[in-house]
């Protein structure tokens, strides 16, 4: 070939490349400005696949056994504990005033819970599954049943204790074992934002409200109303300094049963709460100024209370706020809550975290005990007064309506 004809050939080429290239400009995008490129081509940067969160309720599961038995000790991480009970031994003690359990479960049929008795008082428990509530006396160990015939699906159950810790000075002793059922648990019910701790006598035992119920009392409704967690420590005939004679006491106060987890169970066994409580609420005084109280006892009954200020501030902080009811059942003016007024001012008052709430006294319940027109008074009291002290961090009280 000539050099003519191939420099012919040479320009046909380029003028075919420009063409093509031209062409392939167009493809961005009709009137696109499009920033020239900087680096080598890539895909777009894209997120790891991840598999979905997966609950109780959405893993897959084999069928699971018909009426099989759990045991509470094995499924602990289950069990949602209300008040003050406890995983004791292989079982959860339900000693206490609205002692509890909480949890759910994805199954259907019947709902079982073999118990355990031991006391001469019969123990009241209200059991509540998906918001339907029913009261069964326990007087024996044994299995309750606590639903029938469910049908499939995911199932709350909840289980408290209407009747107080003790009859006389002998404790009254419940315990749950396990549960039988043809499902799974669920995952752990959640806590709510606060927990309150609550130390009394009779009257916070809902002594003098119907059948004795403390799920009535000012402290249980309290905590429903405004969602906290609850620690309910509360003995009939128990005080400061003296407690009831009439009721088997001899010199037994709170001060030697508040460290313990349930003194009438164990004398050694101590109270370490999972949880340490935000906020402390007591309503004591009324059996040490009913019960031979006088002059003379006025040194003892301080230097106790300041024991029992430093028992609360050992289970629960040395800063938890200490709220003291007075005047519930005795006259605000009873010469023992004077006492507690100096003590309180000699350890520093409101400055040091403790207050006092000064509340109508009222007889008109059953054996000369508030009734509940006064519980519920208080409730809404402490509810003004905890807001009014900022002593936790409430919504506003709505209005009442007039």
């Amino acid at each position: 070939m000539s050099k003519h004809g191939f420099l012919s050939l040479l320009l046909i080429l380029c003028m075919l490349l420009s063409v093509f290239a031209l062409s392939s400009c167009g493809k961005s995008g009709e009137g696109d400005a499009t920033e020239p490129a900087t680096g080598p081509v890539t895909e777009p940067a894209t997120e790891p696949a991840t598999e979905p969160e997966t609950t109780a309720a959405t893993t897959a599961r084999p069928a699971p056994e018909p009426n099989a038995y759990y045991p509470f000790n094995d499924n602990q991480e289950y069990i949602k504990l209300l008040g003050r009970s406890r995983f004791y031994k292989t079982a959860v003690a339900l000693d206490w005033t609205a002692a509890g359990l909480e949890f759910e479960y994805e199954g259907s049929g019947d709902l079982k819970m073999r118990v355990e008795y031991a006391g001469d008082l019969n123990v009241v428990l209200e059991i509540e599954v998906d918001g339907n509530v029913r009261a069964l006396s326990v007087q024996e160990s044994g299995t309750i049943r606590l639903a029938s015939d469910l049908e499939q699906g995911v199932h709350h159950v909840k289980v408290l204790r209407r009747t107080m810790a003790v009859s006389g000075a002998k404790g009254v002793f419940l315990s749950a074992q396990g549960v039988t059922m043809t499902g799974y648990f669920m995952d752990r019910p959640a806590d709510n934002k606060y927990m309150v701790a609550f130390l009394g006598d009779s009257i916070t035992c809902g002594v003098g409200l119907t059948a004795n119920n403390g799920l009535l009392s000012y402290a249980f409704d309290l905590s429903s109303r405004e969602g906290f967690d609850y620690d309910i420590c509360a003995i009939p005939g128990i005080g400061v300094y003296r407690s009831s004679k009439t009721l088997g006491y001899k010199e037994n106060s709170l001060t030697k049963c508040y460290p313990l987890f349930n003194y009438f169970r164990s004398a050694t066994l101590r109270y370490m709460p999972d949880r340490q409580a935000d906020l402390v609420v007591v309503n004591l005084n009324t059996n040490d100024q009913n019960h031979d109280s006088s002059a003379a006892d006025e040194t003892p009954y301080k230097e106790t209370l300041k024991t029992l200020i430093s028992e609360i501030r050992d289970a629960h902080g040395n800063d938890v706020p200490i709220v003291w009811v007075v005047g519930m059942m005795i006259a605000p003016d009873a010469m023992v809550n004077g006492w507690l007024n100096d003590v309180f001012a000699e350890l520093g008052g409101e400055s040091a975290g403790l207050y006092t709430i000064t509340v109508e006294t009222n007889n008109e319940g059953g054996s000369s005990h508030p009734n509940l027109e006064s519980h519920l008074a208080v409730s809404q009291a402490l509810s003004a007064f905890i807001r009014e002290k900022n002593l936790l961090d409430l919504a506003p009280l709505a209005p009442s309506a007039e």
